[in-house]
């Protein structure tokens, strides 16, 4: 089955509200530790192809966003380098948030448990050496 636009005006401005959500919720996951960047991103692009290809094109030439979505469109995977400064950023914060608080211990073992998933998770994608070639722009209109 291939995926197309929708022509639905309903269904297309919920594919949208929900990317916009999705970019929204990225990038607060660029800010949190606890919150991913990337699945979202890459599920903003998935609903914005199919409610909007304007703002699909748009989120893929995103100089901040589209070298990510063009990795992981052209290689599936990401580059080393963000995978190294994501686990350590997401240690860091999480150990220091977990030293300063005064949560039980049964909490502050279930946000390690919690964080240990995320970053096994993180740590199985497939990762891009850094010096790899650029991504082709899958996006050119």
């Amino acid at each position: 089955m291939e995926l197309k636009p929708t022509t639905d005006p309903l269904s297309s401005f919920l594919y949208v509200a929900a990317g916009w959500t999705c970019v929204g919720l990225a990038v607060l996951g660029a800010l949190l530790p606890l919150l991913p960047t990337t699945p979202f991103l890459l599920l903003a692009s998935w609903c914005f192809f199919r409610g909007s290809p304007r703002i699909h094109a748009w989120l893929h030439r995103s100089r901040w966003f589209g070298p990510t979505l063009d990795d992981w469109d052209h290689y599936h995977g990401i580059r080393k380098s963000m995978k190294y400064r994501t686990v350590l950023l997401v240690a860091a914060v999480v150990a220091g948030s977990l030293v300063l608080n005064s949560l039980p211990w049964w909490m502050k073992y279930l946000v390690l448990g919690l964080v240990a998933i995320g970053l096994s998770m993180i740590w199985h994608v497939p990762t891009l050496p850094d010096d790899a070639p650029r991504a082709p722009r899958t996006i050119i209109s």
